[in-house]
């Protein structure tokens, strides 16, 4: 029972928001690829890249803003240039998406050498975290308000980008003409709506969000840059967006899943777990949650499948 009261507790609620906000993050940019009617599995990329260049940023301006703003336009540009492969090109999105990850993956760690002489990660006191803001009416609800009140603004505005988002898309005509652009190319065609302009546009926010997401992990959840430091949370993201088809509501309690499943893997090391094993926690959530997806749409699968099988019986007598 102690045991289980020092895991459950409400330092496990801090840490859940924690580590929600990156995925929830990343998650909410790919919404917007995803109502635009393209799969994006390059959030890894991105989220990574932003990461690097955050730190770069905050390094170069000496501002922590500063480095999130360099962080987010390079996020940005590695989506216009999916977008471009992806949108104008017409290449296959999942290769290009595999692509750009590798790339990242290889140009943080080559960019990481080149210009600091050293491998692996980057730490340095020229680095500008992201401050903790105390809010004092939450504070001042006990050891709950204590827990809640003293994040960085990004983990705020994580949750606060859930309704944001939900209006852009779901209220406005600019969410409108992604969605129609997404679900219905022609008719979008046909109305004057520029189907390519839109999921240009859908992209770029992806990158803006991916960007924040990559900031937040680099100098607001630790101030320090590390290789492969995103570790697999654009493929959680692709992940919930797969499941919640892109429904920003959907999205935040599946980004809250697999953020719960992070905090857990963290606390259950300080026991004595092997670390290789803990940390393997939220991968087989994710893979929990794709089967049960899978499994919940088999019936229906097979009940369409035997209706066409009749129907061409019928045909053929």
């Amino acid at each position: 029972m102690e045991v289980l009261e020092t895991i459950f507790n409400v330092s496990l609620i801090s840490a859940t928001l924690r580590t929600t906000a990156p995925i929830l993050l990343v998650a909410l940019g790919g919404t917007f690829t995803t109502k635009a009617g393209i799969f994006n599995i390059g959030l890894e990329g991105q989220m990574l890249i932003g990461a690097f260049f955050a730190v770069l940023g905050s390094i170069w301006t000496q501002s922590a803003w500063g480095g999130v703003a360099i962080g987010v336009l390079a996020a940005m540009c590695v989506a216009l240039t999916f977008s471009i492969f992806v949108v104008t090109l017409r290449a296959n999105e999942v290769v290009v998406g595999l692509a750009l990850n590798i790339l990242a993956g290889g140009l943080t760690i080559t960019l990481t050498k080149a210009i600091f002489g050293t491998r692996g990660s980057i730490v340095s006191g020229d680095i500008v975290g992201l401050p903790r803001m105390h809010i004092p009416i939450v504070e001042d609800l006990g050891s709950l308000g204590k827990a809640l009140g003293s994040f960085t603004p990004l983990i705020y505005l994580a949750f606060i980008f859930v309704f944001v988002v939900w209006v852009i898309i779901y209220r406005t005509r600019l969410g409108l003409h992604i969605r129609v652009a997404g679900e219905k190319p022609a008719a979008a065609e046909s109305l004057g709506i520029p189907t390519g302009l839109m999921q240009h546009i859908a992209s770029l926010l992806c990158g803006l969000f991916a960007g924040l997401a990559g900031a937040h992990l680099s100098l607001g959840y630790i101030t320090m840059f590390a290789e492969n430091m995103s570790s697999g949370r654009g493929f959680m993201a692709v992940a919930v967006l797969i499941f919640s088809i892109g429904d920003p509501v959907k999205v935040l309690f599946g980004c809250l899943l697999f953020g719960f499943a992070d905090a857990l893997s963290l606390r259950l090391q300080t026991f004595g777990l092997s670390s290789y094993l803990v940390l393997t926690v939220p991968y087989l959530v994710t893979l929990g949650a794709l089967f049960l997806l899978t499994y919940r749409q088999r019936p229906k699968t097979l009940r369409e499948t035997a209706e066409s099988l009749q129907l061409i019986r019928r045909e053929k007598a």
